[in-house]
């Protein structure tokens, strides 16, 4: 043993293909480490490569093996790994963004579709769609990998298997209810909801473009301390075989994910404890599926459809980023969303008794309804707004025109103002995801 401890420490530098995030680091440092000779590694997936220090003679070829199974190749020495021009692939969003826009206009002239109103308020079907969709990427595939390198070898791994998603499906919702309270206090204390909804489009705009492979977002968005978290409670689970798939899957939380992060900021929003539980669960349960069958993920990963795929997803991602955006604009009463349909045909106009104009608003679940109204100039408005599901973002009020900033209570509140010119008095929730217009006329 203090031979060993006296063996001179030599380095190499190899070129590892295949790295695309933070978590691939976990996984490649997991994977050399088992070679008895290697006293450290330290990955980089921004330029591919890794320094390796060990004693002795160092066998590139059974790392390659370690590693070849979940995707990763080291390069021959000098060989770096080939990257497509940026032109190409800022090129191929386009084309892509431009055939799903012609696919989706052409499916609702058809009527397979209905109309799409982006707002950025998201159903539990969309965020299990995007769990589903999660599940296919290169970083939620790596946590399957680990799950692959770590406790599923052996035996009963449909059994780890389901442990390790029902891990996931715990950590997710109980760190989505603290989300809930940090947000509820965020929203309604310190009136921070503009900022999240900020925050949201930047992390769905930069995860767009990273699976449109435009630009890597973790090269922007720091995660070492989740990779240091995750790689702490990894080494003290290894100890502890028969517990390890479950809790293993809990700490997948912290493996630094663009999807999980981009979903926490939208469950942060929800300001909602139940709610924004409710919907890390589901997410977590959307991306089961594939992590279920992880050893068939990674070899669709290889192909060149699932390129084309993520790309897909990425200018879909970036689209509700974009819509994200637009809600930041629309608390300041700019709109730069051409799917945005308010406006509305289906405007309420007011009931005038006695000299003033009476409108009436529920607050729901899913917003404001009725959320479209007209009245005139000149006329005092009587707004009474009725308060049935105060748990949400919803329950924060904006009216940027008129100054208003409150937050919804249970049961009836009137809001008084007289609209003194023609045009439109736009509200929203907090984070403008739950919006409306009042329509002023002469």
């Amino acid at each position: 043993m203090a031979m060993e401890f006296m063996a001179k420490i030599k380095k190499t530098t190899l070129y590892v293909e295949g790295m695309h995030c933070p978590s691939c680091e976990v996984l490649i440092n997991d994977k050399f480490s088992e070679e008895g000779n290697v006293r450290g590694v330290k990955p980089n997936f921004r330029n591919q490569k890794v320094e390796i220090a060990y004693t002795g003679t160092l066998n590139p070829e059974a790392l390659n093996r370690k590693i070849v199974p979940f995707g990763y190749r080291i390069g021959e020495k000098g060989e770096e790994p080939e990257v497509e021009p940026l032109s190409k692939r800022i090129f191929e969003a386009v084309a892509i963004a431009s055939i799903v826009f012609i696919l989706y206009l052409i499916a609702r002239e058809l009527g397979v579709v209905p109309d799409f109103n982006i707002t950025g308020s998201l159903s539990l079907v969309s965020i299990f769609v995007i769990g589903l969709i999660a599940s296919t990427s290169t970083c939620m595939a790596t946590s399957g990998a680990l799950f692959l390198s770590t406790v599923g070898k052996g035996g009963d791994n449909l059994s780890k298997a389901v442990f390790f998603n029902a891990g996931r499906v715990v950590s997710y919702g109980f760190f989505g209810f603290l989300a809930g309270l940090v947000g509820q206090a965020l929203i309604t204390n310190l009136k921070f909801g503009p900022f999240l909804t900020l925050l949201a489009a930047i992390f769905m705009v930069l995860l767009g473009l990273d699976m449109a492979k435009i630009l890597a977002i973790g090269t922007i968005i720091p995660s070492g301390l989740n990779k240091k978290i995750f790689e702490s409670l990894e080494h003290k689970l290894k100890r502890y075989p028969r517990k390890a798939p479950f809790f293993l899957g809990a700490i997948t939380y912290f493996l630094p994910c663009g999807f999980t992060q981009a979903v926490q900021i939208y469950a942060l929003g929800l300001a909602s404890p139940l709610m924004s539980a409710l919907t890390m669960i589901v997410f977590a349960i959307g991306t089961a599926p594939a992590l279920m069958l992880i050893g068939g993920l990674t070899s669709f990963t290889k192909t060149t459809f699932y390129s084309y795929f993520m790309k897909t997803m990425g200018v879909i991602v970036f689209i509700v980023g974009f819509s994200y955006f637009s809600n930041y604009l629309s608390l300041y009463n700019i709109n730069i969303n051409p799917f945005s349909s308010e406006g509305s045909a289906n405007s309420i106009s007011a009931t005038t008794k006695d000299g003033v104009q009476t409108i009436n608003m529920r607050v729901v679940a899913s917003g404001y309804v009725p959320n479209s109204f007209t009245v005139r100039k000149g006329v005092p408005v009587k707004w009474i707004i009725n308060g049935e599901n105060t748990f949400g973002c919803q329950a924060y009020f904006v009216v940027p025109s008129l100054g208003i900033q409150r937050t919804i209570v249970p049961g009836n509140q009137v809001i008084d103002f007289t609209p003194d010119k023609v045009g439109v008095i736009n509200f929203s929730c907090g984070m403008g995801m739950y919006r409306g217009q009042i329509t002023v006329i002469d």
